[in-house]
């Protein structure tokens, strides 16, 4: 009998463990936006020769992750900030002329019931003007701002 509770409440622990990680990585309440796997590439300012070291405001990094739309109803990401660049911008990469190209995107719609994934060579957010270098095993405050969901904050490490 010992046994029977003693799982039980393992158990319930679990659930309870499971349910909190989840609402973390949720947006606003009742919100049926997640956000899954953020992660930002390693990049250097560039450096100024005549300072002779890097130089605050030079240089452009990327943050890439999923968004999951668990909800009935399509929602967009209009918009993104950091305090790790002056700018951030919503970009899609796309190939011209034999060439990969990026340009701003306006915003980024995730269809109900569906994810989009910001990778390399597609969608992802480009941080410009860095205000220092992203090193690996480093971590970045980011905000995201949906139009239906608001703004969801997330941490995306350096790789």
């Amino acid at each position: 009998m010992r046994r029977l509770f003693r799982l039980s409440l393992a158990l319930l622990a679990f659930g309870l463990l499971a349910t909190l990680s989840r609402a973390q990585s949720q947006g606003p309440e009742g919100s049926k936006i997640r956000i899954e796997g953020a992660w930002a590439r390693r990049a250097p300012m560039l450096k100024d020769e005549a300072k002779g070291g890097p130089t605050a405001g030079s240089g452009n990094g990327a943050v890439y992750l999923t968004i999951v739309n668990s909800g009935s109803a399509a929602d967009d990401l209009v918009a993104a900030s950091t305090d790790a660049a002056r700018t951030v911008e919503l970009h899609e990469s796309y190939e011209e002329s034999g060439m990969m190209m990026m340009r701003p995107a306006a915003k980024l719609g995730i269809p109900a019931g569906a994810k989009l994934e910001l990778k390399p060579g597609a969608y992802h957010i480009m941080l410009l003007d860095l205000k220092r270098d992203l090193k690996v095993d480093q971590v970045i405050n980011l905000t995201l701002v949906f139009k239906k969901a608001g703004q969801i904050p997330l941490q995306a490490k350096v790789k």
